[in-house]
């Protein structure tokens, strides 16, 4: 169970790391007002969470065979014979809700930011 966990765990983080890559690349060239990148950056976090979360509640219903994490394990062949598919898919889902936690946590963070710039901007 461990080497599922570690598997789909990295699958996750490679996507989630990409979608961080673009995120900061959008708040990057927005960065000469830094309100509005922040807040870019917080909208493009929490559609970023959505999207995890929708994957989290469509993984039951997948067909395993169709994952990126049942290719890591070559296609099945290193998986123990009678393997349930579903507990495979229950691994995935509870990943993508762990990452949808993370990147919603930084969604707030950048909102949190957001809100004290607009705040010091106001008082100045």
């Amino acid at each position: 169970m461990d080497r599922i966990e570690y598997l789909a765990d990295a699958t996750v983080r490679r996507g989630c790391g990409f979608m961080l890559l673009a995120v900061l690349t959008v708040m990057w060239s927005l960065s000469y007002d830094l309100l509005l990148s922040l807040k870019t950056g917080a909208i493009l976090m929490t559609l970023h969470c959505a999207a995890l979360g929708l994957f989290a509640y469509n993984a039951p219903r997948r067909n395993h065979k169709s994952t990126e994490l049942w290719t890591q394990f070559n296609r099945g062949a290193d998986l123990p014979a009678n393997y349930p598919p579903a507990q495979l898919l229950e691994v995935l889902r509870k990943t993508y809700l762990r990452y949808a936690e993370l990147s919603g946590m930084l969604a707030v963070g950048l909102a949190f930011g957001a809100a004290v710039v607009w705040i010091v901007r106001g008082l100045v």
